[in-house]
């Protein structure tokens, strides 16, 4: 029997409130008054300027981890003008001559590197979404994360500076981040925004924070800025043309040669709500992700690269619902989201195509620092096909370690009307994190737009983690995951029993060994398969190598794979190699294989192979990105092909 519908609704949106009734406000202990100053820093990593003298400082900073004060202290400092904020960071080590830094280049994510990041929630909800990040490393490379998601142009991102330089006794860095580039209270009196400073030390694995959020990140516990005055918000309007042209091969008899333009278009409706618009998207220049070779029953997941979708990404996060990909090509496309209050973000994505058009509605109100509820509605037209709506509503609530989340999503297309959702309980720990989950998936759920395998089970499951790390000794951190499902069809048949357990050991000298295994029974098949890693230099992203072994029996026929990986950088080359054979019904193998040189941060020669038994394809591009100014590709070969096409085209884009 179907599950009433009003009821879930209920169910969902009373069992958040009841928990946001009684949720806990954590007493913020640390403030930082908000100083402004006329004598602005100059942004060269030297902390000697007027301004640092007097500026309120953030100390005391602590292990995540152990709960104790860090071994390596840090200092804040932070003031601001009419047009920026600046911060500036003593970042204290012990041994100076190892503390590491690799990346060089702009807006990519640092791994197994020293690190720091100075956050800002200027609408002091608490709420991930409404997040600011701005990440350096000793090198003064730099990488943002805002509030509402941004394409990787500098000049959609904002042009913010930083500077570092390893001194004796650690490390500095200085910042320079314009208002402009970020979304915040249009006010005439002086607020309070969320803060905080955190860092990542190498070396030990020790992450440090001036106010502690722990290793789960309840983002309650931030510090604040008090009385803080931002600058009026000036509405800014962008434009982003680009034009393609070159020479393909056609298996028609149309021209070889194409030539072909478009533009996106940024505009600033107020100070908190933007809309985004683009025409004629290239996306066929856009090197997407690689689908794995690995056995799965149902449709593999592959994430999508294309900036349109990813820009305001966290407004448009509705989990499974919405997979980007299922929108395969487009004429035109429309954004609008941002907020509409302290409390309350919403967004829209609507695209067309002469066959298909697809429309999404998302919004959410936090309730409190721990708390929220959401809902979305997506609608998709092909021709020739019935329309296809989809309606959600979801709500979670966390009490101190406690958590409880739900959803609920009804489908409307042709004469069907199936639903899914589910309610879940989650406890956070500092070493145990456990979560279980009641779902259900009707026979007739239908979503056009969204990522579902499979329809018409029921059933529960469970996951536990452990993990832990050790500042000091041979074992850096040790990980233990476990998780059970049990799911049966509308029928009463086995749908699933699936066990997965693995463990991952990593050390200080930066080893890593992992065990898997996965078994239980899909359907009337039973599963057992066994994997092991090993890797060296495992956290550094550069240089590393790792190998696997699975076996097992997979689908009632034997399984075997090998696989690894090898990452290398030397005199400016950066080269990674991915190889997996796989005996499984068949053999199958799939050898990726990138060389990347770097003339300049900006600018790079980049190539990617792929072999395997669909055939072999690989492209060749020379690309100036990620920068300001005028941004070019000269792309030989299509990178998502399934075999070497020739083409050569070139690539414009210019940012007014």
């Amino acid at each position: 029997m179907k599950t009433n519908l009003l009821a879930i609704i209920v169910l969902t949106l009373t069992i958040s409130y009841q928990l946001t009734a009684v949720s806990n406000d954590t007493t913020i202990k640390k403030d930082l008054t908000a100083l402004k100053t006329d004598q602005p820093p100059t942004i060269d990593g030297v902390l000697d300027d007027t301004c640092w003298q007097d500026a309120p400082q953030a100390t005391g900073f602590t292990d995540e981890r152990t709960e104790k004060p860090a071994k390596n202290q840090s200092v804040g400092r932070l003031v601001y003008t009419d047009t920026a904020i600046y911060v500036g960071l003593y970042l204290y080590d012990d041994m100076p001559d190892k503390i590491v830094a690799r990346q060089t280049k702009d807006q990519t994510r640092f791994q197994g590197e020293d690190w720091v990041s100075f956050s800002l929630d200027p609408f002091h909800t608490h709420q991930f979404a409404d997040r600011n990040f701005f990440m350096a490393n000793a090198l003064g490379t730099k990488f943002a994360h805002l509030a509402t998601g941004r394409a990787e142009k500098s000049e959609w991102i904002g042009l913010w500076k930083a500077a570092a330089q390893i001194v004796e006794d650690g490390w500095v860095v200085e910042m320079e981040i314009p208002w402009q580039m970020l979304d915040y209270p249009d006010t005439t009196e002086p607020v309070r925004m969320g803060i905080n400073v955190d860092r990542f030390q190498q070396r030990t694995g020790e992450r440090s924070w001036w106010c502690n959020l722990g290793v789960n990140e309840f983002r309650e516990n931030d510090g604040h800025w008090v009385d803080v005055l931002p600058p009026p918000r000036q509405r800014e309007l962008k434009f982003l043309p680009y034009l393609v042209g070159g020479y393909s091969e056609q298996e028609t008899t149309d021209s070889a040669y194409t030539a072909r333009a478009g533009a996106d278009l940024r505009y600033e409706v107020t100070p908190q709500l933007r809309l985004i618009g683009t025409a004629n998207p290239d996306f066929d220049n856009i090197e997407q992700a690689v689908e794995g070779i690995d056995f799965s029953y149902g449709e593999r997941y592959v994430p999508d690269r294309r900036p349109f979708f990813s820009e305001g990404g966290n407004v448009y996060n509705v989990g499974q619902l919405f997979y980007s990909r299922r929108i395969e090509d487009m004429d035109g496309g429309l954004k609008l989201f941002g907020k509409l209050g302290k409390n309350t973000s919403v967004g829209t994505l609507g695209t067309y195509h002469k066959n298909n058009q697809n429309f999404i509605l998302s919004a959410s109100q936090s309730l409190t620092a721990t708390s929220k509820i959401g809902a979305a509605f997506l609608s998709h037209h092909k021709q020739g096909n019935p329309s296809n709506n989809v309606g959600s509503v979801s709500g979670n609530a966390r009490r101190g370690r406690f958590s409880v989340f739900s959803d609920l999503t009804q489908s409307w297309a042709d004469e069907s009307d199936g639903r899914t959702g589910g309610i879940g309980l989650r406890y956070n720990g500092r070493l145990i994190q456990l979560t279980s989950r009641a779902f259900f998936v009707d026979p007739d759920f239908v979503n056009n737009l969204g990522y579902q395998p499979f329809t018409g089970y029921r059933g529960v499951n469970l996951t536990t983690m452990f993990k832990n790390e050790w500042r000091e000794g041979i074992v850096r951190s040790l990980t233990l995951f476990a998780h059970t499902d049990a799911a049966n069809t509308y029928d009463g048949e086995v749908f699933s029993r699936d066990i997965r357990l693995s463990s991952q050991l990593l050390t200080h000298s930066d080893y890593s060994v992992s065990v898997f295994w996965n078994g239980g029974q899909f359907k009337e098949f039973s599963d057992s398969l066994f994997s092991i890693s090993l890797g060296a230099r495992a956290t550094d992203r550069f240089n590393n190598f790792s190998v696997s072994y699975d076996w097992g029996e997979q689908a009632g026929e034997p399984f075997y794979s090998i696989s690894g990986n090898l990452n290398l950088r030397a005199y400016g080359f950066t080269a990674g190699l991915t190889s997996q054979v796989q005996w499984h019904f068949e053999r199958r193998y799939q050898q990726i294989l990138t060389l990347t040189y770097d003339f300049s941060p900006a600018l790079s020669l980049g190539s990617r192979l792929i072999w395997q038994a669909e055939g072999i394809n690989t492209y060749f591009v020379l690309r100036r990105s990620g920068y300001a100014g005028t941004d070019f590709f000269i792309i030989l070969g299509d990178p998502n092909a399934l075999e070497f096409k020739q083409r050569l085209v070139a690539k414009v884009i210019r940012a007014f």
